[in-house]
């Protein structure tokens, strides 16, 4: 554990990096809220924890022609954090490979697909919200 910990902090000196600063220039694009609200799913004393308390229902199906569609989409991308922006183009619009994306925005493979996650969480309840008509 001493070992792991030496090269860590030797690392970090190495990228001029203090680690309290890292940690907190990612962790304030990350939301404070879980990605799906934790009430949707069941909990420890439940038969299934974390498993769907009800299993959503399915979409009805939607044109991506349709204007009300592309505004609603297009609305939510420009919410979204800039780098979590940035990273839902590059792999949803412009088709970029997952290293490619994590190399051009200076992140880790696993910070990019954290952001993505994220992204596309958040893309998925504004069009639900719409599916739903709770948008108006």
């Amino acid at each position: 554990m001493k070992a792991w910990l030496a090269r860590a902090a030797a690392n970090t000196v190495l990228r001029g990096e203090n680690p309290r600063n890292r940690i907190a220039r990612w962790s304030r694009w990350w939301s404070k809220t879980p990605t799906i609200d934790a009430s949707r799913f069941q909990g420890r004393g439940e038969p299934h924890p974390r498993h769907w308390r009800r299993v959503p229902q399915p979409w009805p199906e939607l044109d991506a022609d349709d204007p009300a569609v592309r505004e609603t989409l297009a609305d939510a991308i420009e919410e979204l954090p800039r780098p979590w922006r940035d990273v839902v183009i590059a792999r949803d619009v412009e088709a970029r490979t997952a290293g490619e994306t994590s190399e051009r925005q200076g992140v880790t493979p696993a910070q990019q697909r954290a952001m993505l996650n994220r992204a596309r969480a958040r893309l998925r309840e504004r069009l639900a919200a719409r599916v739903a008509g709770d948008e108006g």
